[in-house]
């Protein structure tokens, strides 16, 4: 019985990874596709903190940036991928959609838009394969 649960936790945690993998990459693919290429600077730093289940904490450093949309307005906001501080006043490429009057903004960058997604979708298939592996030498 627990190598049955064994192997569901690796088929889950597998089908875990594919999914976000593969949502990462068709919201990347949906923005390179709709959204609009500009510069930004690296205005400041929000600085975040979280705990895992060991009790260690980690700290994140999380880019506000600044950049003039095509109709000319000037917007600040933070991004969702940690960055290394020391990266301030630098200029980098984005991709933004705004949706409302809220903005969803991407890292132009080959990490972001191919090796990202990818790390996921890799891990996903090695953690389903070893499920299904698992799977197949229990019956």
């Amino acid at each position: 019985m627990e190598n049955l649960i064994g192997a569901f936790v690796f088929l889950t945690v597998g089908g875990s990874f594919l999914y976000a993998g593969y949502y990462i990459r068709s919201s990347n693919r949906r923005m390179q596709a709709n959204g609009i290429k500009t510069k930004a600077k690296i205005i400041d730093f929000v600085e975040e903190r979280s705990k895992d289940s060991d009790g260690y904490s980690q700290t994140y450093h999380f880019p506000v940036v600044r950049f003039t949309d095509r109709n000319g307005i000037q917007t600040s906001q933070k991004l969702n991928s940690s960055a290394n501080p020391k990266r301030i006043n630098e200029q980098i490429d984005i991709i933004y959609l705004k949706k409302n009057e809220e903005y969803e903004i991407m890292i132009n960058s080959e990490f972001w838009k191919i090796y990202f997604p990818m790390i996921f979708i890799i891990g996903g298939y090695l953690f389903s394969g070893i499920g299904i592996i698992w799977l197949i030498n229990i019956l």
